[in-house]
Parts: structure tokens; C-alpha cells; sequence
């Protein structure tokens, strides 16, 4: 019972959550489920998750953060506080990238969970806290790693409960493919230097964001989704998690109805990398 399984993934505005929701039944009766991390909620989205997992499983929300959520089992973990980071916001959103996103900088920020974790330890529950953040897709991967960096460094000490698993997108995208394995882990550095946090996938990386997945109305999509009929795409690893606990198993599970795949990892909560600086 040491043992937490935690997921991540990008729900692509909940289009085809239908069949997504079969993606997480068939995960949960595999490995386990213990705590999801929802990117691009919408309305009712994780209290439609939760209740297709079962009567056992609550949501984390926040009105601050309204396209962030945590789906969690509550029979391992309580819900202590719940709370948000602010992560840093554009000046202007290039003219060239408007048309696959917002004319407008968004604001961004990062949902924190901090929780107890029940069964298999001492009397008093461990703590754990998770943290689910969708960075820009707007801006370059230098903005990009400044938000990681400010997530990282707002972390601490307003939320020392316990260590830190960090799930979501990072649209870390790169050109050449031969560079992208480098940057993200540049981007991902700050994590590891505040609070010993690993990417649990960075021995055995595999591509989790799809362009010619993005049925999505902006003419960027469009186009992706056009020219990913003929097979042009640019797939990248996109989606994390990162932990300050031992990762002792992890995959990724395709799913075609996102134009993000879903990330799992098996996490020891009796094994940590070492102390928050």
C-alpha cells in the first residue's frame, strides 16, 4: 500500500470525454488510480471523471484556476487545503502565434493540492503535495521556463506540507527534435533544485502532444489537422510528471481522442530523493 499511482493529461477542452473516460476506467483497474491531473477542464469535466471512477473518488478545484483539476481517491488520499500559484503572464501574444491561440495573454496558473495519505504507514497520515499546471502555449520556451521557475520558487514555503509531485503540459516544443529532450529538462530544472523533483519519464521518453490531433476551431489547428492527413506532424514530449518520490513504474497510454496522451507513474511514498531546499 506504499505505493500512489498518479496521472496527467491535457483533455483537449473535454470534446470527446465520452471516451476518455473509458481511457481512465481501464487505467484505474490496470495499475490503480490515486490522483489525476486534469488540464483544459471544462464545466462538470472531473465530476464527470470522478463519478465514472467511483463512489470513492472526490475533485480538487478552485474558482481561480476554473480549467485546472484533481481527481483523487479519497479512501488514500484527504484533501487538506487547496489553493493556487499565479504563474507570470505575457506582455503581448505574437502576432504569428494568434492563429492557434488567444489574441490576448491569458492569465496562467498553477492548482495546488496539499493532502494526507491514509493506509499502510504510521498513525499519523504522510503528507503529499501535487501540483497540476498548463503552462503557455503562447510566448517561447523561455517564458515558459520562467513560469516553472516561479512555481518552483512560490512553492516554497507556502506549501512545505510534504513532496512535491508536479503533473501537466509544459508546450515545450522545440524544432529540432534533437533539442528537445535538452530544453525540457532545462525547463524542468528548477523543480529539481528546490524541491528534488525528478521527470519520472526522462530514462524512457516517448511524444505525448499530436498537431494533427488538434480538432480545435483556431486556424492553426486547422491547418495541423490538415496537413496531419498526410501524415505531417511534429510530435513532442510535452506532458510531465515530476517527483520528489522514487518512481518504481511508468507509461504512457495513447489517446487519440487528445491531442495530448496521458502520463502515469507508479510513485514509493516511503522513498524520497532527499529534503526541499
Amino acid at each position: 500500500m506504499a505505493a500512489l499511482v498518479v496521472a496527467s493529461h491535457n483533455i483537449l477542452n473535454g470534446q470527446n470525454l465520452r471516451r476518455l473516460l473509458r481511457v481512465y476506467t481501464e487505467l484505474r483497474a490496470a495499475e490503480r488510480l490515486h490522483a489525476l491531473c486534469i488540464q483544459e477542464a471544462v464545466p462538470h469535466a472531473a465530476r464527470r471523471v470522478a463519478a465514472t471512477l467511483g463512489r470513492r473518488y472526490g475533485v480538487g478545484e478552485h474558482s481561480g484556476a476554473p480549467r485546472l483539476a484533481i481527481v483523487y481517491d479519497r479512501a488514500r488520499l484527504r484533501l487538506r487545503r487547496i489553493g493556487i500559484v499565479d504563474l507570470p503572464r505575457l506582455a503581448a501574444v505574437p502576432w504569428w502565434q494568434r492563429v492557434y491561440t488567444s489574441a490576448v495573454p491569458e492569465p496562467k496558473h498553477a492548482l495546488i493540492g496539499c493532502f494526507a495519505v491514509r493506509g499502510g504507514f504510521r498513525k499519523r497520515p504522510r503528507r503529499l503535495v501535487l501540483a497540476n499546471f498548463h503552462l503557455d502555449a503562447a510566448g517561447d520556451n523561455r517564458h515558459r521556463a520562467g513560469q516553472i521557475r516561479a512555481l518552483a520558487t512560490a512553492l516554497w514555503p507556502t506549501y512545505a506540507d510534504g513532496p512535491l509531485v508536479a503533473c501537466g503540459d509544459t508546450n515545450a516544443f522545440s524544432l529540432l527534435r534533437t533539442e528537445a529532450e535538452g530544453l525540457l529538462q532545462n525547463m524542468l530544472g528548477p523543480l529539481a533544485r528546490c524541491h528534488r523533483a525528478r521527470d519520472v519519464h526522462a530514462a524512457a521518453p516517448r511524444d505525448t502532444h499530436f498537431f494533427a490531433r488538434a480538432h480545435e476551431p483556431k486556424l492553426g489547428q486547422r491547418i495541423a489537422v490538415a496537413l496531419g492527413r498526410f501524415g505531417i506532424d511534429a510530435p513532442r514530449r510535452y506532458d510531465v510528471i515530476v517527483a520528489a518520490l522514487r518512481c518504481i513504474g511508468f507509461g504512457t497510454v495513447d489517446t487519440p481522442d487528445s491531442d495530448h496522451n496521458l502520463v502515469w507513474a507508479r510513485l514509493s511514498h516511503r522513498r524520497f530523493h532527499g529534503k526541499r531546499h
